[in-house]
């Protein structure tokens, strides 16, 4: 994944990348929805809030990257640049690696692709 692309080709090439997510969302700062597999982009505000919401009774600022476990599957959300990635992907999946991935097509759809964390 490198340099500027459109939302749906950000998503479709985190598709091929990362088999093990079966719903995910990709937002721009106003929290529109650029592009979308299944509908998880619908709840972005309340996810993101209720992130917020946990670091800020620990006394720390909004979180970057979040991680949810269900037991049934996981989600995970990444802002970078002014953009959101929220995703759902299977149980047994690597959490580093997710990631690593919705952060890298952040920055491809940002601009930026910088690999750099």
């Amino acid at each position: 994944m490198e340099g500027t692309m459109t939302a749906d080709a950000a998503l479709a090439e985190l598709l091929d990348v990362s088999t093990h997510l079966h719903s995910i969302a990709l937002i721009d700062r106003d929290g529109r929805v650029l592009a979308e597999i299944g509908t998880v982009g619908t709840d972005s505000a309340a996810f993101w809030a209720a992130a917020d919401e946990a670091a800020r009774l620990l006394g720390r600022p909004p979180v970057s990257q979040c991680e949810v476990g269900l037991p049934d599957a996981r989600v995970f959300g990444v802002r970078e640049q002014g953009l959101s990635a929220i995703a759902v992907a299977d149980t047994a999946v690597t959490a580093g690696l997710v990631f690593y991935d919705l952060r890298e097509t952040l920055r491809n759809l940002s601009g930026s692709g910088d690999a750099r964390g």
